[in-house]
């Protein structure tokens, strides 16, 4: 009597693979499909390989369709393997039909060649339209399981083809080759192990472990690809930093880009990044070593001005042209007690300036700045009133029923502690544009429109303008 199959059926197999560990992080479904074949059994690579086919074809076989929609990346080999597996399952009509419908470029790729020939007739535009437009809702349905916004029916539909394999048939031929390849399949369970087999599996937290692998094995894959430029970024700044000095735009340019991917990396276990952007970073740390004045450029030669903006507290300079901007996170007497504070100031000359003129203005932004933390206990009232007066305004007209209700309380009022607790922070800005008196105006940012948020503004005598 011969042993049990130890696979139910093709989806018994998938779900032993998904949990595996195997083929992760490919960079395309092709490169996926290359490395099934190398780590499983031919018989393996081909049930994985068959019914992502069948599942991506959900609405029913549609070659071409599948072609468009779902081959991307390394094509000819994402092609040509799953041509070899629906070939060895039995699917003769499907490798048949598109054997014999040659590629033709993508549509994103027609598009492209639109634009560099300058083509635009109308009729082949909408042509591509329309079918990018059925591209997206066909991934689209596929991962949300119906159409944008509406059932299944909601996306384009696949239509019958003469000589290809229903669903149902796929689904028949590959539960067959399962049950033909047993032995080949129970191997690959004997080389990676079976975890759903594990007194503490949990299919969950198996699935958000494999996420995590997938995701660090992508990033180490990003790693490998953007070190070169990295290099290059660094290499850049080096030589700026040899030959310009700590106020030059082109320097602070240079210097938070770099800044910027390096806290991108640093904040990450030492195991998560490949061995050169570890010893990137060992660079980026010798710079700083090395060029501190680099990283705190003074504002102004003037060191009487330079004494009035420390005294605000601690800031930073950054030169995006050649006058400076500086930020305080904690700026002295300007509290609230609804949000978090910022102060920033901004100088706007001509190029290259005369020392005298940025210190000039920036006495100017410091005479403006004491003004406002003089009357800010005063001011504070009128400006909280103005701010939820804005978000009432927003909370009523622009929000959805779900959302307004998180700002309103029991009663189904809208309750100023919860509008003001959703400001995520405040940043006055005080301009100085040439000779022209100092611009002051106060940013709010707000949950429901990030990177915006609302300004308020004041007239010249510094007072609050309201909307009319």
């Amino acid at each position: 009597m011969s042993a049990p199959a130890y696979f139910r059926d093709a989806a018994d197999y998938h779900d032993w693979w998904f949990f595996s560990g195997t083929a992760l992080a490919a960079a395309s479904p092709g490169d996926t499909f290359k490395m099934l074949h190398a780590q499983l059994s031919e018989a393996g690579a081909n049930t994985v390989i068959a019914v992502r086919f069948l599942d991506e074809n959900d609405r029913g076989i549609d070659p071409q369709l599948w072609r468009r929609a779902f081959v991307y990346g390394h094509v000819g080999l994402q092609v040509s393997l799953t041509l070899r597996a629906l070939e060895a399952i039995g699917a003769s009509g499907i490798v048949r039909d598109l054997r014999s419908s040659p590629a033709r470029p993508s549509l994103l790729s027609q598009a492209q060649e639109i634009v560099r020939d300058g083509n635009h007739d109308p009729g082949e535009v909408a042509r591509i339209i329309q079918g990018l437009r059925e591209d997206v809702a066909v991934g689209v349905s596929h991962v949300l399981g119906g159409g944008p916004g509406g059932p299944p029916e909601a996306g384009p539909q696949s239509r019958p083809f003469d000589g290809v394999e229903t669903r149902e048939e796929v689904g028949r031929l590959i539960d067959a080759y399962v049950a033909a390849h047993q032995d080949d399949l129970a191997r690959d369970v004997e080389k990676h192990g079976d975890p759903r087999k594990s007194p503490d599996f949990d299919p969950r937290l198996a699935e958000e472990d494999r996420a995590r692998r997938i995701k660090r094995s992508n990033h180490l894959r990003y790693q490998r690809d953007a070190i070169g430029g990295l290099h290059e970024q660094l290499d850049r700044l080096n030589a700026l930093a040899a030959k310009e000095p700590p106020e030059s735009p082109r320097l602070n340019k240079a210097l938070r880009k770099v800044l910027a991917e390096y806290e991108g990396f640093a904040g990450k276990p030492p195991e998560d990044l490949t061995p050169e952007v570890r010893a990137w970073l060992r660079e980026v740390e010798r710079f700083r070593d090395a060029h501190p004045e680099a990283l705190h450029p003074k504002p102004c030669r003037d060191e009487r001005v330079n004494a009035r903006l420390a005294a605000i507290g601690p800031f930073e300079v950054s030169y995006d042209r050649d006058t400076p901007s500086i930020w305080w996170d904690e700026p002295a007497g300007l509290t609230c007690d609804w949000t978090d504070i910022q102060l920033g100031f901004r100088v706007v000359l001509e190029k290259r300036a005369d020392p005298s003129r940025v210190a000039s203005a920036l006495d100017a932004l410091c005479d403006e700045c004491g003004r406002l933390r003089a009357r800010w206990p005063e001011l504070r009232p009128g400006l909280e009133r103005h701010v939820l007066d804005v978000l009432r305004g927003v909370a009523s007209h622009s929000l959805p029923a779900d959302e307004r209700a998180e700002y309103e309380d029991d009663g189904g009022e809208l309750s100023a502690g919860k509008l003001l607790g959703a400001v995520e922070g405040g940043a006055i800005v005080l301009t100085r544009h040439d000779d022209r008196p100092v611009h002051a105006e106060i940013h709010f940012g707000v949950p429901w429109d990030e990177g915006r948020g609302f300004e308020v503004q004041f007239d010249a005598d510094g007072e609050i303008l309201s909307w009319p």
